[in-house]
């Protein structure tokens, strides 16, 4: 087996100019944003050997000035994920932002990856072969004289902790002993993997061919002895850490080794590697509208005077922005878009910089944090982001739009979707700056213990030779954080205030202040989520997992029907949610710049994609288990980790067709009326 030392893998967009010893893997973007990240255990191309990601190398950094929202809401995880009893990597400084120079924000280009250090196996009788007994720089054949196979590959399971280390299966395992002193931590060792009685490793096997770790133990060829009866191994790495600090303050039940002991995984499965990833709206790009509609300005007299956002950027920054897009509009022959974008600027340069007067104070007497945020961005997105009415687009460009107006109009009403838009330019900032094992929530259970911390890992520093590259020295030995921004299309659905009222009434939740507008009223009843940015504790809120549950799970049902309709892969697909205006963005995330798969949807396929929400929010396969409990898994509403910003958290389809209340025992019939199964009064 060849042993280079590195093997790159580079980006599509690549140049060809590089030269490196064997010909490098070529992977997108995206790929390298979320799925070949640093200490990853991966395949080298074509199945040849398993490798172990290690440095990043960017296209390009972000100045200074870029970072801070970034670094901010990366510190804001950080608190919710010690709050909830899990670690952070002391890599990582206490305040992101006020050591913004510590980090290296920028888009991937390329990454190392070294031979993953582990025994072989023979494919074919099963023969262990450690690293001395075999000549990396030829081919190895098994040992075994009845064998002599050349189907010799590395064995696919390594160890991990919560803490994120891993250790591939070696000759040599870790572990530990009792300590002499009585009551004191145990002792670092190291196991060889030998027959007890033969004194020997050169003979060692695996019986049979299943990858079930309980099935798999040792036996010596020669004796017939079990060597080993399974594979366990302990992390040095938290041993000496609790010799610095002492075992875990919040470890419920079991002993020190439950909290050392490591699980055996399959180097590819998802326990061994979790990215920890995030996506912010972007909020400083030039205003594009001259006014405000009825519903942002309810929310900007929802915002005290002092905390509501100014327009984004001067009269001339509007311009040059409306101008740029007039200019993609002409090169697309898009005459329509043209017209509205020259209709914008004469009203812009009309009106310059006059905006609408409103009230000293705020329609509510205090706001949340939580809730002033998602104003802001609710505000951001309706005057910074491109959008047009998905129906007058379909009508437009499409073929038969105009045949199925009358349909387009019944689904909208039936499923009780007030505005339905397509976006053209969401401006989303996309960062993974971090991994965990185990598991992708703060805690895990092992051996009895519970609540043992599951720490997020710092990729490895910047390197000299790629701060060289960039011609950034100052960039060595910074923490790295790979990112991408872009604007992407996408489907705006948003619902109707007053038919959330008359359901949440039906549901016996009666709203205060009936003289404020309908859009105040809900929000002024949500309970503040300050300290849960993910809604893990959704469920205790009674009033905020009825109107977020709703929204999250309709955009759920429409990230199923856009794979279906846009061409788009299921891990692509993203969703932004913008509760005050009680609706949700659903956007191809699969690249920086629009493949057009939504436009095409919304041109030729808007009908058949509004139905299918309804029928992918109806089916499941694993009704009627599913429907009796939460109303939500796998099979019909959840998505992929990485696109749902709040690892499926609120979700169930009991919000829109009715049934059991999600956060109720299934032993306890507490039943809740559908958002369907309300019309509106008209």
């Amino acid at each position: 087996m060849a042993d280079k030392r590195d093997y790159p893998i580079r980006s599509g967009d690549e140049g060809e100019g590089a030269k490196e010893q064997i010909r490098p893997m070529q992977r997108g973007v995206s790929q390298l944003l979320f799925n070949y990240l640093p200490n990853r255990t991966v395949d080298w191309e074509d199945g040849l050997a398993i490798v172990k990601l290690g440095d990043i190398r960017f296209s390009t950094v972000w100045e200074e000035e870029r970072k801070t929202s970034l670094l901010k809401e990366i510190g804001d995880a950080f608190d919710r994920w010690r709050f909830r009893g899990g670690r952070v990597d002391m890599a990582f400084p206490p305040d992101p932002v006020a050591e913004s120079g510590r980090f290296a924000v920028g888009t991937p280009e390329s990454i190392d990856a070294v031979l993953l250090r582990s025994a072989l196996i023979c494919q074919h009788c099963g023969q262990i072969i450690f690293e001395r007994k075999h000549h990396r720089d030829s081919r190895p054949r098994c040992p075994n004289p009845k064998c002599e196979s050349t189907r010799i590959h590395q064995i696919p399971f390594v160890f991990v902790h919560g803490c994120g280390e891993l250790v591939p299966i070696q000759e040599w395992l870790p572990a530990t002993k009792k300590s002499s002193d009585p009551g004191a931590l145990p002792e670092a060792v190291n196991h060889p993997i030998r027959c007890a009685q033969c004194k020997s490793g050169d003979n060692l096997y695996i019986p049979g061919r299943s990858d079930r770790v309980k099935d798999m133990k040792v036996v010596c060829r020669e004796c017939n002895t079990v060597a080993l009866e399974r594979f366990t191994a302990s992390c040095h790495r938290c041993l000496k850490r609790f010799a610095r600090e002492g075992p875990p303050k919040n470890q419920d039940g079991g002993t020190i080794a439950s909290a050392l002991a490591m699980r055996l995984a399959r180097y590819s499965a998802s326990d061994a590697y979790y990215p920890q990833t995030i996506s912010i709206l972007r909020l400083d790009r030039p205003q594009l509208t001259t006014e405000d509609d009825e519903t942002s300005s309810t929310l900007r007299r929802i915002l005290p005077t002092s905390r509501r956002p100014q327009s984004a950027g001067s009269l001339s920054d509007r311009l040059r922005a409306l101008s740029e897009r007039m200019a993609v509009a002409e090169a697309m022959a898009d005459s329509a878009e043209k017209a509205r974008l020259v209709l914008e600027i004469v009203k812009i340069t009309q009106r310059g910089e006059k905006q609408q007067q409103l009230p000293e104070t705020g329609l509510l007497p205090s706001i949340s944090q939580d809730l002033e945020k998602a104003i802001k961005e609710s505000l951001a997105f309706r005057g910074q982001v491109t959008t047009e009415s998905a129906e007058a687009k379909a009508r437009r460009e499409g073929d038969t739009a105009e045949l199925l107006s009358t349909d387009i109009t019944a689904l909208k009403a039936s499923l009780g979707i007030r505005e339905l838009l397509y976006v053209d330019d969401l401006p989303i900032i996309t960062a993974t700056y971090g991994y965990t094992r185990r598991d992708f929530e703060p805690i895990y259970e092992e051996l009895g213990a519970h609540n043992l911390p599951i720490e997020v890992r710092a990729f490895p520093a910047v390197q000299s030779t790629a701060a060289q590259r960039l011609g950034r020295p100052d960039l060595v030995g910074t923490l790295p954080i790979a990112a991408r921004e872009g604007e992407h299309e996408g489907i705006f659905m948003s619902l109707s205030p007053e038919r959330v009222i008359k359901w949440l009434e039906s549901n016996g939740i009666a709203l205060p202040d009936p003289h404020l507008p309908h859009i105040a009223r809900i929000l002024a009843a949500l309970e503040p989520i300050d300290r849960d940015r993910y809604y893990d504790s959704i469920w205790q809120l009674r009033v905020r997992r009825m109107v977020f549950g709703l929204v999250h799970s309709l955009s759920h049902a429409a990230m199923r029907a856009i794979t279906r309709y846009a061409g788009v892969d299921r891990t692509s697909v993203g969703e932004y949610m913008f509760l005050p205006l009680l609706g949700c963005v659903v956007y191809d995330g699969s690249s920086s710049f629009k493949l057009g798969g939504v436009a095409t949807l919304v041109r030729d396929h808007l009908a058949a994609f509004l139905r299918n929400i309804a029928e992918e929010a109806v089916e499941c396969l694993y009704d009627p288990d599913c429907a009796d409990h939460t109303g939500a898994c796998h099979g019909c509403l959840h998505s992929p980790e990485i696109s749902c910003r709040v690892f499926n958290h609120g979700l169930s389809r009991a919000f829109l067709l009715g049934g059991h209340a999600p956060w109720a025992d299934v032993s306890i019939d507490t039943q809740l009326i559908g958002y369907w199964d309300v019309q509106e009064d008209h």
